[in-house]
Order: structure tokens, then C-alpha cells, then sequence
């Protein structure tokens, strides 16, 4: 059994502007994304992590570099793991018509129409092969322990509500507050089965490791307390 630990990057500067980015332009965290960052890196810590993949995005990147730095361990790159390809909605600002149009897919999506697409984009299909290699590829290297793998909101969205067992999507996204925050953290569990792979979620989104102060309180103090 493998223990995921998926996790968002922290705020980048395309969070700010408000822009599709899901390409390989360059927008760096924020100083906010760092401290995000930095913040799950010293959660991180009290894991048993063995190895961590990154999207090549920048933002991944750097995010993941951080919590390198934390863990002492070398990022992977995993392509797999990236956001998604938005086509023709790439570098347009997040509002009107293009958003509409981004909305649009993801409700043909989550209602089954697994082939639909922005021009020049991907389809669903095409992001959930992508996210079942990465899985594969993270238990072969990794048949036990926990791993930790830094992606993107919406790649996470749309693959992990539609692959783990027992979650009906169009009742998953009915529900209030699952949007995937800067560095929330996500888990699962992975097992294969023969030929095929089993994923429970046991967690979704979790950001109570972004309300804790390590300056203050030693990390000792705060998980050995009572209250």
C-alpha cells in the first residue's frame, strides 16, 4: 500500500493576475506562495515521505523545491502530474467568455462527456490516462511507504473525484467548499490488485496545517497537545 500526498503549489503570480496559465510560461510563487510553502514544508516534516514528484511547471517547481529543501529529499520531475491544457483559453484572463467557456468543459466533464475539449486542449480522457500512468509509475517505484506529489487545482479536480472508489462525481461537485486552495493537501490511498489499482481518498483538501504557527510553538508542542 502506498500513502499519495497530493498537493496544490503555492500562490503564484498567475493566481494574482487572475490568468490561465496551464503552460509552461513562467509565473513564480508569490511571497505569500512561498510562505504557503514553507508552511507545509514544516508539516511535511512530521511524515515518513521516501520521495517527492513535482510537475515541471514553475510554480510546482519551486513549491516542491521548498519542501525539498525541508525534507532533504530530490524532487522528480513527473509530467504526468501537470495542469491540464486549456487550448485557445491559455494567457486569457479568467473572466467572461473565456470563463464561461472553461465552466463549460468542466460541467461536460463531471457530467461524463469524457471527450470534450477547448480547442486545442485536452480532453478528459486524455488528463485521466495521463494521472492513471503517473499513479502507476509512483506505486511501481514506490510499492509502499508515502510519497508526496505536487500538482495543480484543477488537474487534481478533475482526476482524483473521478478515479477513487466509491465517489459518485456529479454528487462530489453538488457539495459546497471543495475547492483545492493554494498548498491544501490530499490523500489517498493506493494499492494494486493484480493488474489494476485500487485509490481510496482519505482525505480531501485538508489546509489545517496552513492555520498552524511553527515560529511560535515548537511542532512538538502543537501535535502532543491535548486540546
Amino acid at each position: 500500500m502506498t500513502t499519495i500526498y497530493l498537493m496544490r503549489h503555492g500562490q503564484s503570480q498567475a493566481n494574482i493576475e487572475r490568468i490561465f496559465a496551464n503552460g509552461d510560461e513562467g509565473f513564480p510563487l508569490t511571497k505569500e506562495g512561498i510562505r504557503q510553502a514553507e508552511m507545509a514544508a514544516r508539516y511535511l516534516r512530521l511524515k515518513n515521505i521516501c520521495r517527492i514528484y513535482s510537475s515541471p511547471i514553475l510554480r510546482a517547481m519551486e513549491t516542491s523545491s521548498i519542501v525539498s529543501s525541508e525534507l532533504e529529499i530530490e524532487v522528480k520531475p513527473m509530467d504526468e502530474i501537470r495542469e491540464f491544457h486549456v487550448g485557445e483559453l491559455e494567457g486569457k484572463l479568467i473572466e467572461g467568455e473565456a470563463a464561461g467557456s472553461f465552466l463549460k468543459l468542466v460541467r461536460d466533464w463531471i457530467g461524463g462527456k469524457e471527450d470534450m475539449r477547448i480547442p486545442e486542449g485536452e480532453s478528459h480522457r486524455q488528463v485521466i490516462g495521463r494521472f492513471w500512468k503517473a499513479i502507476n509509475t509512483i506505486i511501481d517505484e514506490c510499492p509502499e511507504g508515502e510519497v508526496l506529489a505536487v500538482s495543480h487545482g484543477g488537474f487534481l479536480s478533475m482526476t482524483l473525484p473521478f478515479v477513487c472508489s466509491g465517489i459518485d462525481p456529479k454528487s462530489f461537485f453538488s457539495r459546497s467548499g471543495i475547492s483545492i486552495t493554494n498548498c491544501a493537501i490530499t490523500t489517498v490511498k493506493a494499492c494494486r490488485c493484480g493488474d489494476s489499482i485500487s485509490l481510496e481518498l482519505l482525505d480531501w483538501a485538508n489546509t489545517s496545517h496552513m492555520e498552524l504557527d511553527f515560529e511560535k510553538e515548537p511542532i512538538e508542542n502543537i501535535w502532543n497537545s491535548e486540546d
